[in-house]
């Protein structure tokens, strides 16, 4: 430490409006999002703007639709069956609607699971490639990865669908297409 005099004094390691232009960072490799892009490149792969990726990205509200849908028509054969079963079917309409429940439930869930792993992949991959090809929107490709993990892991329709609306809204307004 220096002796004190009259002579005014500048500290380099701090300034009135907050940290030094490392903005606080004790490592030099660069921020989070940075380490994290960097594990994402190194495993996943590269695709332009014209890939497919954002089909399964389209896909989260597109199964929303088509299980909503399959739960109403459910719920309408379940009352057929029902019925048909009241007028003297013995059970056979209520088994055979059960067996096609169950066939279809199985279907769905599976899509499910496909789509909650390929969500956030889809979504890192294509978000990449929408801002490397530099067409005026440049979403944050690490970002985009967290939202969608996020809204796979924390609730699979609530988040996702509304996070793949707007992702596809904002992409087909930068290319011309989902």
């Amino acid at each position: 430490m220096s002796p004190p005099t009259d002579e005014p004094t500048t500290n380099s390691d701090t300034r009135i409006d907050g940290p030094t232009p490392t903005n606080g960072r004790t490592d030099s490799t660069g921020s989070t999002s940075e380490s994290v892009r960097r594990i994402l490149d190194e495993y996943l792969p590269t695709a332009s703007v014209e890939s497919n990726w954002w089909y399964w990205i389209a896909a989260v509200p597109a199964l929303l639709v088509v299980s909503l849908g399959f739960g109403v028509s459910a719920f309408f054969l379940a009352l057929l069956g029902v019925g048909l079963d009241i007028a003297g079917f013995m059970g056979l309409a209520s088994a055979g609607f059960g067996l096609l429940f169950f066939a279809v439930a199985s279907l769905l869930a599976l899509a499910s699971f496909v789509v909650a792993v390929l969500f956030p992949v889809a979504m890192y991959v294509d978000a990449r490639a929408v801002e490397a090809a530099d067409l005026g929107w440049n979403p944050d490709p690490v970002l985009y990865f967290l939202g969608a993990v996020f809204a796979v892991v924390a609730t699979n329709f609530v988040l996702s669908v509304p996070l793949a609306v707007y992702y596809l809204y904002k992409r087909h307004g930068a290319i011309g297409r989902p």
